[in-house]
């Protein structure tokens, strides 16, 4: 039975959850991803000046005082590129060491002065007190993750301009900066927000993480925020769960955590992007082109009158030390075997021939294309025909027949 204080922090670590992945997601798609660290590790020194300024534990000042500090931090981030020499990476970083190195600083000078710095807990927000959350934090979580999905979904079209084309927004008349400004508001916003709980250190984790975990399931700009937000929001009940039933590690940590899983369990398992994924399908485009360059080897020796070829003369390029292309093509019913002797079958050359005319029309695709990237010429008859339409075929095709004839 899960007790009212632990529903409390799964509500809003869920709710905290949500917001994270929303937003880190359009951060992943405007490349702006160390800004959200940049920007966590910034609030440190705003949440010491206001607590020198307000002598309290106020949340109200304490949480106004990190949110200037982040706007300050992503102002300087976007201003330092422009009056100097300085890349928008290298200006990120810069914020970030200086920032928080300015923050631990007065985090030790609060505790040697005897302001009650320990007390006040300033040295907590590193990590974060997601156990120690309040109903009225879980219900501003909620609220931030309610606000923020209504301004996204409102706003989809000028977002999904300002993240992939905001030369286009702009002259669409789409107020592109007036977009960026309220991203990079609401980065600062949820930042500040989640502070309470997970802590200035691993906030931006929680930001960066469920939305690079969600890149790899798709390419679309609405599944990506959907899949993000659910990562998010699946990473806080995991790590509230975990941590519950295992007193002794923090929540925090394990929430973090518990999206690093998500993102390794992405990063293997997605169906396009994983890396189990790409390996199969390395391994299936190898053996393609292992088989089609032994088809028309084969081929080829029966174009110049020879019926039936040894496999000593087939090039290395089409077959394997093991044969496992010869042995597959036999059981295909593309290749006779007699012996060491090898001949297409009437199945096996309709497919070699096929698959000589769709390389012949995809280079010449290719050349009059100079832009297509060359080493998509390794693709098989099958993709080519996808990719290029009939009726580009057919014009490929009578240009080839005409150069020959010429």
């Amino acid at each position: 039975m899960i007790s009212p204080n632990t529903l409390v922090i799964l509500l809003g670590t869920t709710a905290l959850g949500t917001c994270c992945g929303i937003i880190g997601a359009l951060m992943l798609l405007r490349r702006r991803a160390l800004l959200a660290d940049a920007i966590a590790h910034s609030t440190l020194p705003g949440i010491c000046i206001a607590f020198l300024l307000a002598n309290s534990r106020s949340v109200v000042a304490l949480g106004t005082g990190a949110l200037v500090s982040a706007l300050v931090a992503a102002a300087l981030v976007a201003w330092l590129p422009r009056v100097s020499r300085i890349r928008k990476d290298a200006a990120t970083a810069c914020v970030l060491g200086v920032m928080f190195g300015a923050g631990i600083a007065l985090v030790g000078l609060i505790q040697r002065s005897g302001s009650g710095g320990s007390a006040a807990g300033l040295d907590g927000l590193l990590l974060g007190r997601t156990a120690g959350m309040l109903r009225s934090e879980a219900l501003t979580f909620g609220c931030a993750a309610i606000v923020m999905s209504l301004i996204v979904f409102s706003l989809r079209k000028e977002l999904l301009v300002s993240c992939f084309d905001p030369r286009f927004g702009t002259s669409s008349r789409i107020p592109t900066r007036s977009i960026d400004l309220l991203q990079t508001s609401l980065l600062a916003a949820t930042i500040v927000i989640a502070l309470p709980a997970v802590g200035v250190v691993l906030t931006a984790a929680l930001v960066v993480i469920p939305a690079a975990s969600a890149r790899f399931w798709t390419d679309r700009f609405d599944s990506l925020l959907r899949i993000s937000a659910l990562l998010g929001a699946g990473s806080g009940i995991l790590g509230t769960l975990i941590s519950t039933s295992h007193p002794n590690l923090p929540a925090g940590p394990v929430i973090v955590l518990s999206a690093t899983g998500f993102f390794v369990v992405s990063l293997l398992l997605a169906p396009r992007r994983g890396l189990l994924s790409l390996h199969l399908l390395a391994r299936s485009r190898s053996r393609k082109r292992t088989i089609r360059h032994l088809l028309d080897a084969i081929l080829d020796a029966q174009l110049h009158g020879q019926m039936q070829i040894a496999i000593d003369e087939i090039p290395e390029s089409a077959i394997r030390t093991d044969l496992r292309s010869l042995k597959y093509s036999v059981q295909s019913g593309w290749v006779r075997r007699e012996g060491d002797l090898i001949s297409l079958t009437e199945t096996g050359r309709i497919r070699a021939t096929r698959a000589r005319k769709a390389l012949e029309i995809w280079r010449e695709w290719l050349t009059s294309e100079a832009s297509i990237d060359r080493d998509l010429i390794d693709l098989d008859e099958i993709e080519i025909e996808k990719i290029l339409s009939p009726e580009l075929i057919d014009t490929l095709q009578r240009s080839i027949d005409d150069r020959e004839m010429s």
